[in-house]
């Protein structure tokens, strides 16, 4: 069973390499979706006016989004690493000579970030709507570059080198591959749970923070803004794990016939399972909250299992349509040379000092919201 049928040192690699990988999907999720909801919700004030009850939920997002962007950048370092050392290939360290197709994401990037932080700021609330509308739509375009460039490249990286060469050699800004429009909507379609996942999280630990403090019994208006809130994560949660599915089926038609036969493979149908299991638990989380119930902690904890069921379902999906394309029995002895290179030690020190640093940042924060919430 994939990735259990490779030697030891290329199985470490691709654990490290799919675990890592998850890491970074989920926060990239985060900043995809959100700022698609924020855009959204821009363009929607700009022509309607704002929307109260889902005033608060672009709040949030515009709070953390600078955050997640961060987290997600630094995420991507480790699987890139490890991709590196599995594959072998010049592919990889090519793309540094493209500034103008695959680096061209790093000054995008770093815009978007500024843009990010300009949300957040103060002077947000004194521009037009119209403005902050063009704002919001420019950082969701910054994004979809970044996720389009993404997906271009990993599927050129897919193909023979003869493929991948002419393409560095020739002057085209853009590589155009059938498989990449169904493959970009599976991942997008599926990064809408996981926002409304972490927003459902988001909200619990909010409200947790604030128990203490004065609950007006007569509140009702703000009540429904609630149950409204809670509507529109539940709808943004089913609507987009349907979308992802309906993508999902749609792509792999557009497989060749010997990667679709693996990808339903006796190695691969755990992970298939996986994914299927996750996202029915996913839908059964979700489905009370469509009358605006709002979700339990248990029923958070077992939504989450569910999204990372599908997630790293889907993640390792992705990886055996690479393997299906790229033989990496050819560099076992390369991974086994790799494996044997000093640092594991220093590496887990350093892992456990910042981890413990990481640790008391949020502790300390979290301290500090507790002691200034309202009594």
């Amino acid at each position: 069973m994939f990735p259990f049928d490779h030697s030891a040192a290329t199985i470490f690699y691709l654990l490290l390499y799919g675990i890592t990988l998850v890491l970074h999907v989920l926060p990239m999720n985060y900043v995809l979706a959100g700022s698609t909801y924020l855009a959204a919700y821009g363009v929607w004030e700009a022509i309607r006016g704002p929307v109260e009850s889902q005033r608060s939920l672009a709040a949030v997002l515009r709070d953390v989004m600078p955050i997640a962007l961060a987290v997600t950048i630094t995420a991507a370092v480790a699987p890139l690493l490890f991709l590196q050392i599995l594959y072998q290939k010049p592919f990889y360290t090519a793309n540094l000579l493209l500034f103008n197709r695959w680096m061209a994401i790093l000054p995008v990037l770093i815009i978007a970030f500024y843009l990010l932080y300009l949300q957040k700021s103060k002077l947000w609330p004194k521009f037009s709507s119209q403005t902050r509308a063009a704002v919001s739509s420019g950082i969701l375009a910054s994004f979809g570059f970044v996720a389009w460039s993404w997906t271009e490249n990993h599927l050129l990286s897919l193909r023979d080198q003869a493929t991948w060469s002419a393409v560095f050699a020739s002057p085209k800004w853009f590589y155009h591959d059938r498989e990449l429009m169904p493959r970009l909507l599976v991942w997008y379609a599926g990064a809408f749970p996981i926002l409304a996942l972490a927003l459902a999280w988001q909200r619990h630990f909010s409200d947790v923070s604030n128990a203490s403090g004065p609950t007006p019994a007569d509140d009702s208006e703000g009540v429904e803004v609630e149950r409204s809130t809670t509507r529109t994560l539940a709808i943004m949660a089913i609507t987009g794990l349907g979308a992802a599915v309906v993508a999902g089926g749609g792509y792999y038609w557009y497989l060749e016939s010997e990667i679709r036969i693996q990808l339903v493979s006796w190695e691969s149908a755990p992970y298939l399972a996986a994914a299927i299991v996750g996202i029915g638990v996913q839908i059964a989380g979700w489905r009370r909250s469509l009358g605006g119930e709002k979700m339990s902690r248990l029923r958070l904890l077992t939504t989450s299992v569910g999204a990372l069921m599908a997630v790293g379902g889907a993640t390792t999906l992705r990886e055996v349509r690479r393997v299906a394309s790229i033989n990496l029995l050819d560099h076992a002895g390369l991974h086994e040379a790799a494996a044997k290179i000093g640092g594991l030690g220093v590496f887990l020190v350093f892992f456990a000092v910042n981890f413990s640093a990481i640790a008391l940042v949020v502790r300390a924060v979290r301290r500090g919201l507790h002691e200034n919430s309202p009594r």
